[in-house]
């Protein structure tokens, strides 16, 4: 199921115990961060119950960030809780790269239980890591203790696997494209904003990120993730009407040509 409305709605989400992960790019001001708008929206939705909410970094990077996010009033205001990846990131993962070596991680347990929701909440960015950030980078990331989610960086080929194994692994997910702005160019921190006007959730992050990178112009099983995610095959996903109508062209950043390098190897 996919779903787009206008830039400031509120995603249909059911009120539930939840845990948010956000795809915090910097903890200095930057336009690719998660807006509080948003940010607040969903957590006014899910008020009366149980959340919380997180993202990976480490831990002064990640203190840091909250203050200039404005999660701590957030989380008192609706009651939330605010929990470091680091130090609770107890469930051991291990993957597989594609040539077969073996990396082991440590995630949060939360992740992989179907009993909590988990809302990942991205925003389109164009970034050095992936060409588009959205939602099942944030899945999967958010939830990796950061000091192991240095060994998933290890190239583009093997990341983008990590990203869909991981996702693979998680259960109970709703996934949020925060579309209002896209961030284009050499985002995260660099890049520029742009309007576009969206906002696109459902409950898989491999369908949500494929509708969204291909109504911004971008050849969804160019991301790595999604081509892994899909076994290389175009997947049949019905395209939200809005999607179609507010079709448009976004801006990568200058070293798009590294980033579809991985393409190589296959």
């Amino acid at each position: 199921m996919i779903a787009a409305l206008g830039p400031d709605a509120s995603p249909e989400i059911e009120r539930k115990d939840a845990l948010i992960l956000l795809a915090v790019h910097s903890y200095i001001p930057a336009p690719s961060n998660p807006r509080p708008e948003m940010i607040e929206a969903i957590l006014e939705r899910l008020q009366g119950r149980d959340v919380s909410i997180t993202f990976s970094m480490s831990k002064s990077y990640f203190e840091k960030a909250v203050k200039i996010l404005g999660l701590e009033k957030l989380a008192s205001k609706y009651k939330a809780k605010i929990i470091q990846v680091q130090g609770n990131a107890k469930e051991k993962v291990e993957l597989a790269s594609p040539t077969g070596r073996k990396v082991q991680v440590k995630a949060l347990p939360q992740v992989f239980d179907e009993s909590l929701m988990k809302i990942a909440l991205a925003m389109p960015v164009s970034h050095s890591q992936v060409i588009l950030y959205l939602s099942m980078p944030t899945a999967a990331l958010n939830a990796i203790d950061p000091k192991d989610s240095q060994n998933l960086y290890e190239g583009f080929r093997p990341l983008y696997k990590y990203i869909a194994d991981i996702y693979r692994l998680e259960r109970n997910f709703v996934c949020v494209i925060d579309g209002k702005f896209v961030v284009e160019g050499d985002g995260p921190v660099k890049g520029f904003q742009r309007y576009w006007g969206l906002t696109i959730y459902g409950d898989n992050c491999g369908e949500v990120d494929y509708a969204t990178s291909w109504s911004l112009g971008v050849q969804p099983l160019d991301l790595g993730y999604l081509y892994f995610y899909f076994g290389g095959r175009e997947p049949a996903v019905d395209m939200p009407s809005m999607l179609v109508g507010n079709k448009t062209k976004i801006k990568l950043s200058s070293n798009v040509g590294i980033q579809l390098s991985w393409k190589r190897q296959l």
